[in-house]
């Protein structure tokens, strides 16, 4: 027994030998070789993992960026817009465009790259209605805002049967060279404002008229002609987007209308130096420098009114005469006012008038007039009433600056402020050279 137990002893040895010697020692060269190639498949495995997140992770960013720019996809379902091209006859004198215009700009709105401006005002001075037109903004086509071009810009050259436009401010005025220049500081960025120049700009009015001078205009400061349409008039459109304006008992009610309203109280104006002829009429001074206005003052013919009974024929004449004079020298200012001429215009009292501030005003203007080597115009109460001016302002007495052919300045006599130039000749004086430039 014993000796069988030695036996499998022996035996258990021999086997552990055998195993421990075919087991690779720890230090075996082909043992750490084995390792190196291990950790180098595994960081080659990492490195591609690494890799394919990330060429994972980028695809998914650039679709995700994708599904982010629809603008560029609606760009793409923009309707190409061909390049604005004047149409012929008397359309293409307003400088209508032959390509978008009344009878198709139904399938040029509502574009995001685009704006839309109607160049009406929602109720002009100018009798539009003698040439088929309409003088109120009694409708306009949807998605269009309103922007009056006479608050932009001075207008002339309308038809002579409509007759003029407003003539009051504007943030534009016309130099002598016939460059546009701003009367506020804020002109030009309103304008920048109302027209982005990165924007395709979308023009109409009533007849066309307005959109085409607008557009010369905006391309006279600088926008590229290239991307502003003259789309023409109101009047001649009859498409799917007319939105008509309510009227009420008084006109319209316009409190729906999108309207850009300038405020030019709140602006800041740019004042200038005015060096303006001034002419005082010939028969006041007897020099014969004036333009053949002379002095008119209803004072002097009243007294010769009196001189006859009422009911006498010779009365009625001589009242017809006065008038007719009246009309005569309001007609001489007037067409200074069309020619943009500059003046001063001294309105003089008379019986009918509700302040005693006039002869002061008058007695002031012409002491400074003498003083300073300038002429006014002085006309009575009767004539400026028969004036475009009267329209404006009625006020009487007054003293009027005129700068080429708008009204720059006037007194009130109803004001407390303007009732120290009545009583001072030094507050006088320092109103009125504040707008113009007087020579020794």
């Amino acid at each position: 027994m014993e000796n069988n137990e030695e036996e499998k002893v022996e035996i258990n040895e021999k086997e552990e030998n055998q195993i421990n010697d075919n087991a690779p020692a720890v230090n075996d060269p082909e043992v750490k070789s084995n390792k190196k190639i291990i950790i180098i498949v595994l960081a080659i495995i990492i490195l591609l993992s690494a890799i394919i997140t990330i060429i994972l992770l980028s695809s998914n960013n650039n679709s995700e960026e994708k599904k982010e720019e629809p603008k560029e996809e609606e760009k793409e379902k923009l309707k190409e817009l061909p390049l604005p091209e004047v149409t012929g006859g008397e359309r293409g004198k307003l400088g209508i465009d032959k390509n978008i215009n009344e009878s198709n700009i139904d399938e040029y709105l509502n574009r995001s790259d685009s704006v839309y401006r109607d160049m009406r005002m929602l109720d002009d001075p100018a009798t539009y209605e003698k040439i088929g037109g309409d003088r109120f903004l009694s409708g306009y086509i949807k998605g269009f805002e309103v922007v009056p071009l006479p608050y932009l810009i001075p207008v002339d050259g309308l038809p002579e049967e409509v007759g003029k436009t407003y003539s009051g401010k504007t943030l534009f005025d016309i130099d002598e060279e016939g460059n546009y220049i701003p009367n506020y500081e804020e002109s030009m960025s309103i304008i920048e404002e109302l027209f982005p120049k990165d924007k395709v700009i979308f023009l109409m009015c009533g007849g066309g008229g307005y959109a085409g001078m607008t557009k010369a205009f905006l391309v006279s400061l600088g926008w590229d002609e290239t991307k502003i349409y003259n789309a023409g008039g109101f009047w001649y459109y009859d498409g799917n987007n007319k939105l008509e304006v309510t009227k009420t008992e008084n006109g319209f009610d316009f409190s729906d209308v999108p309207y850009h309203e300038i405020k030019f109280d709140n602006l800041k104006e740019i004042v200038r130096e005015v060096k303006i002829p001034i002419y005082i009429d010939d028969k006041y001074y007897n020099n014969n420098i004036g333009k053949g206005i002379e002095k008119f003052s209803i004072l002097d013919y009243d007294g010769d009114l009196r001189a006859f009974n009422e009911g006498d024929p010779r009365w009625e004449k001589a009242h017809q005469g006065l008038l007719d004079e009246a009309l005569r020298f309001a007609k001489y200012i007037d067409e200074m006012m069309d020619n943009r001429e500059s003046f001063i215009l001294s309105v003089y009292p008379t019986e009918t008038c509700f302040s005693d501030a006039g002869p002061n005003f008058n007695t002031n203007m012409s002491i400074f007039a003498i003083d300073n080597n300038l002429y006014f115009y002085n006309i009575g109460l009767l004539v400026y009433k028969q004036t475009n001016i009267y329209k404006q302002i009625k006020y009487a007495p007054t003293v009027i600056i005129v700068y080429k052919g708008k009204v720059l300045a006037y007194l009130d006599a109803e004001s407390d402020e303007d009732s120290k130039c009545a009583s001072s000749q030094e507050e006088f004086n320092k109103w009125i050279t504040k707008y113009i430039h007087a020579k020794k």
